[in-house]
């Protein structure tokens, strides 16, 4: 297939998509916002009522998510039959990686998720936190190498969000993945990642446990891991990023990407081959890029860029939804 047709159908999939949205809000009616209770402001009422109005048509929800999946599923089918018939090679976004990795080896360490955090999160946080522990879990599952995951501190809403909104997804059955509500935290043969720390963390060893800090902040809430693990005695390490990737600032990147580089890391034991195969290039280039900018903005005013504004910049590029506290080495001016 040449490129232009490859551009041509992008774009009538993209017009299409377009005109379906359009479709899609001329019929959305917006419920309007009942009377607001007596004793209760109306930012609290807003957030009863939507919880409401989402107990009343989740069901609906899900049986139309449902079928949604189930056409994308026969789309994606008849597409590869197509290529099939004419003998040409299925493209690599139509392949599909196995749910479950069934040669997978134990890499030897343990992973920490310290989720002691609850009181310090509002609650869209609290969401963007257990979407990232189930991502964390799907990949434990298929990369080539496991750890042994704990989520300590699972209580209050943390806990509430995964037995109201993911009973379904069997939590506590998940193999080499275990939740706990103790917050106390293994000192012996441990190290807690945060990227406030000045060592960097040159290799991964087995029979070590490693410690990620459970807290969606936007960046709010500074050396909050690297004080309390410094409270318990517990040594602090950050992931070698800028050894191999040119960037600069403070760089604060998800809990799913730190996991992923760390299981990835014991393929060859390679942590440049990890950052390029987990961090996407292009996410990559867009944050070099305006680094470089704001540095020659700065020094064209004669100011420096602080080290919360490239831990956004990162944070915003890499994954807008949140970024747990944890973790990468940078070059000092």
């Amino acid at each position: 297939m040449s490129s232009d047709t490859s551009d041509k159908n992008a774009s009538d999939n993209e017009s299409s998509q377009s005109l379906q949205g359009q479709e899609i809000a001329k019929k959305y009616t917006p419920h309007p916002l009942p009377p607001v209770p007596e004793g209760m402001s109306k930012s609290q009422w807003k957030k009863v009522w939507r919880r409401k109005r989402w107990e009343e048509t989740k069901e609906e929800f899900s049986q139309k998510r449902r079928e949604k999946k189930v056409r994308a599923k026969l789309s994606r089918r008849a597409k590869i039959q197509e290529y099939k018939d004419r003998g040409e090679e299925i493209p690599e976004e139509l392949c599909r990686k196995p749910r479950k990795n069934t040669t997978q080896l134990d890499s030897g360490i343990k992973i920490v998720i310290d989720c002691a955090f609850d009181d310090l999160m509002n609650e869209k946080e609290v969401i963007s936190l257990s979407n990232q522990i189930t991502r964390a879990y799907s990949f434990n599952k298929r990369e080539n190498h496991h750890a042994h995951v704990t989520v300590t501190s699972f209580d209050k809403r943390l806990k509430e969000r995964f037995e109201r909104d993911l009973k379904d997804s069997r939590f506590y059955d998940w193999k080499n993945f275990e939740f706990t509500g103790d917050s106390q935290l293994p000192v012996e043969n441990t190290v807690y990642l945060t990227a406030d720390t000045d060592e960097t963390l040159e290799s991964l060893e087995p029979g070590t446990t490693y410690i990620v800090g459970g807290i969606v902040d936007k960046n709010r809430h500074k050396l909050l891991c690297y004080n309390k693990a410094r409270e318990l005695g517990i040594p602090t390490r950050k992931l070698p990023l800028a050894q191999y990737i040119n960037l600069t600032g403070r760089e604060v990147l998800t809990s799913t990407h730190v996991i992923q580089l760390m299981l990835r890391y014991f393929d060859n034991r390679d942590w440049k081959e990890a950052f390029e195969a987990i961090l996407p290039p292009r996410k990559l280039e867009e944050v070099a890029k305006s680094l470089e900018v704001g540095v020659e903005d700065s020094a064209a005013d004669g100011t420096s860029k602080s080290t919360s504004e490239n831990a956004c910049d990162l944070e915003d590029s890499i994954d807008a939804t949140s970024a747990i506290e944890a973790v990468v080495d940078v070059p000092k001016k």
